[in-house]
Parts: C-alpha cells; sequence; structure tokens
C-alpha cells in the first residue's frame, strides 16, 4: 500500500519532535535498516544506532523547532524548518528528507545552514 501524505508527515514529525526536541528516540518509528545522512556525513545507519544519537548529550543543545513546510510525492516528503538552539538567537535553517514505508522511516537526510548572529 502507498504512503499517504498525512502518514508520511505524522512519522517525520515523531522524529522531528519527539526525537530531535524531546532527544527521545523510543517512539520514532524507525525502520531497524533506517539510515541518516547529515551534511553528506553518516550519522546512523541503523535504527538503534539513530536512537541512540538522538538521546546524546549533543543534542541538548536543540530547544526547538517551528516554520514547517513540507513537500510530499509518493512515499518520500521534504520538510523546510527552523530548528532553534542554546547555541545562537537565530534558528538554523533546515532541509529534511524523509522515505517512509509502511508507517516506518526508512531513509532520512538533512541538509542545515547556520545563520551569523
Amino acid at each position: 500500500m502507498a504512503t499517504s501524505r498525512e502518514e508520511l508527515i505524522e512519522a517525520a514529525e515523531k522524529y522531528l519532535f519527539h526525537g530531535l526536541v524531546e532527544h527521545d528516540g523510543s517512539n520514532v518509528p524507525l525502520a531497524p535498516e533506517c539510515w541518516r545522512i547529515e551534511q553528506g556525513a553518516d550519522t546512523g545507519n541503523t535504527a538503534e544506532k539513530i536512537r541512540e544519537q538522538l538521546g546524546s548529550e549533543i543534542m541538548n543543545v536543540i530547544t526547538g523547532l517551528d516554520n514547517l513546510r513540507w513537500l510530499v510525492e509518493g512515499d518520500e516528503g521534504v520538510v523546510y524548518y527552523d530548528l532553534h538552539t542554546k547555541a545562537s538567537a537565530k534558528p538554523v535553517l533546515i532541509a529534511e528528507r524523509f522515505k517512509v514505508v509502511e508507517g516506518q522511516i526508512h531513509e532520512i537526510e538533512a541538509i542545515f545552514a547556520a545563520q551569523k548572529s
């Protein structure tokens, strides 16, 4: 069955809000073989490793996100959003691509640009 727009966004937003903002990957629907790339670098090639990263101390710098804008086609979606951190008054500008199949995230690819203060 094809992934609906709503199903894709729901799965990805669990990653964004529970994983990134709350630093808790336990409720994020990651496929066992899910992988994540950030700025072209491997940041996790299994669900377990990605969940471990989401709970790592470095993630505590993230305080929130907003201004989400979605583009979805089939089982892939791209979201553009503003990520708020303790490190800067200006948000980090993020584009993140998700591939969701049967309610589970299989691929995550992020690129970002920090704004000058």
